[in-house]
């Protein structure tokens, strides 16, 4: 089952669109007749686009790569109006709806094609008519090309859509690291504060080798256990290990 890309299109976006289809067909124009050129993003008929197969593939197939284009036998018409109708041409082969008017016009809209792949370096696919893909316009774009009063649809899928509105991709983003993986190996410093003990300066001065001080924290009291940058870290309680001192932890610091 396919998968196509839904996406949506910021109005500069639609118009550097637009603007690079047109600049691309151009020399194509010229070529046929210097007919007045327009090219717009088409808002969506209300039924969609029709899937049948009406379409020329221009190049590619799919979501990231595929350009269909109103299929030459069902834009020739419209276009054999604008291109090859004179009104004074005694040839009625040449007029507007014959059979060489028409098949001039399948020649101009399959120029159209090839001047599109020679402009963006597509490759160029089969001119059978196929279908359009299902669900192609939720993310592409589809363009109308105006020649004259002949308006031939155009349907960028998203990959190629955004190449030609010049969509900057998002640069990659490095996702978040778990706070744990982040610092979990960086070494800090922890200190307890006791409760001081106040000497007289003779019992400070007459302090030996030896001697114990003993301190005005209690056993039982809690202690504070706090950071290296003197934020306090978790209430605790003095203990043992083995042979060493330790302290137990409480709770967190409020």
């Amino acid at each position: 089952m396919a998968v196509w890309t839904i996406a949506w299109w910021t109005e500069a976006e639609k118009v550097q669109a637009a603007t690079t289809v047109r600049d691309a067909l151009r020399d194509w124009a010229v070529q046929w007749g210097g007919q007045a050129l327009q090219v717009e993003v088409a808002p969506l008929p209300p039924g969609g686009l029709a899937t049948s197969a009406s379409w020329l593939c221009v190049t590619g197939s799919g979501d990231r790569d595929g350009v269909w284009l109103t299929h030459p036998d069902t834009s020739a018409r419209p276009l054999a109006a604008v291109l090859c109708d004179d009104e004074g041409d005694g040839v009625v082969a040449t007029r507007h709806g014959g059979s060489m008017s028409l098949a001039v016009a399948r020649e101009a809209a399959r120029a159209l094609g090839a001047a599109l792949c020679a402009h963006f370096d597509w490759s160029a696919a089969d001119d059978a008519p196929c279908e359009l893909p299902s669900g192609t316009e939720r993310g592409g774009l589809n363009l109308s090309v105006g020649v004259g009063d002949a308006h031939l649809r155009m349907v960028l899928s998203a990959g190629v859509a955004r190449a030609v509105a010049g969509r900057v991709s998002s640069p990659s983003v490095t996702p978040l690291a778990a706070l744990q993986d982040a610092i979990g190996r960086r070494a800090i410093s922890l200190n307890v504060d006791l409760r001081p003990v106040r000497l007289e300066i003779g019992s400070l001065c007459s302090l030996a080798i030896g001697d114990v001080v003993a301190l005005d924290h209690k056993l039982d009291e809690p202690v504070m256990l706090y950071a290296e940058d003197a934020s306090p870290v978790a209430e605790a309680h003095l203990s043992r290990t083995g042979s060493q001192k330790a302290i137990r932890l409480e709770r967190a610091a409020p």
